[in-house]
Order: structure tokens, then C-alpha cells, then sequence
């Protein structure tokens, strides 16, 4: 792939984080990386896919205008693609290039290295990070 993913992985929104940890950690056998408690939100993975948890309804200044929310009808579920990859502001500027859509241009987080987030022609967020 062009823009140098290593690894993929999704972010849910939940009503409770350190719940869903105990349930993808004890139940499902993920191993938990790392987590944050302002605002609340935890990395797990497993067999090389990384499963982030975010509680629901915060915003974050590189994704402006989205709040993401805990499925309310379990028949309708919407997840954030999250493409690990080697190069984050290559990557922007090679996709931005080829007309892809982002919400804003690249950050760096309070944890370190780089984040932007494109979207897909369906509306769903691609969170393309470039870890510390």
C-alpha cells in the first residue's frame, strides 16, 4: 500500500471504558497497552489488531465536528478504521494529493507521534497514525 500501513485496528465508542476493558482483557483475552483517564479511553490488542476504547461523547480538535457515541440500536453499529502506518505526514500529503478528504490537517498528540483523520466516501472516519 502507498502510504505504509503496518497494522490496522478500530475505535469504539463505549459507555464505559474500564467495563469494556475488564470484558475484551478477561473475556476475549486482549491484552491491554495502554490507558488515559482524561478523558477516558484504553488500547488493547490481539493476534497484531489493535482495539482502542473511547468513551463516548468527546470531541478532539483534529477531528472537528465529530463526537463519537455508543451503538443505541445494536442493528446499527458504526466503527473508525485505524490504519497504523510509517510515515503519517507523507502519507496526508500523498492521499491529500490524490484528492482524499480530511478533517484536518495532521497533529501530534499529548502521547506522541503524528494523527489525521480522512474520510471515506461513505462518511466513516480513517484515523491514519504514525505512533511515537
Amino acid at each position: 500500500m502507498a502510504v505504509g500501513v503496518r497494522t490496522a485496528g478500530a475505535v469504539l465508542a463505549v459507555a464505559d471504558v474500564p467495563r469494556s476493558i475488564a470484558f475484551y482483557r478477561d473475556r476475549l483475552g486482549f491484552e491491554l497497552e495502554a490507558s488515559f483517564d482524561d478523558p477516558p479511553y484504553a488500547s488493547l490488542a490481539c493476534a497484531g489488531m489493535r482495539l482502542s476504547l473511547a468513551e463516548q461523547g468527546h470531541t478532539a480538535e483534529d477531528r472537528p465536528g465529530v463526537s463519537m457515541l455508543a451503538p443505541t440500536d445494536r442493528s446499527t453499529l458504526q466503527t473508525m478504521l485505524v490504519l497504523e502506518v510509517t510515515d503519517c505526514l507523507a502519507a496526508h500529503a500523498e492521499l491529500a494529493g490524490a484528492g482524499v478528504r480530511f478533517l484536518a490537517p495532521p497533529s501530534s498528540p499529548p502521547w506522541g507521534g503524528h494523527r489525521c483523520f480522512a474520510i471515506d466516501p461513505d462518511g466513516y472516519l480513517v484515523e491514519l497514525e504514525e505512533p511515537a
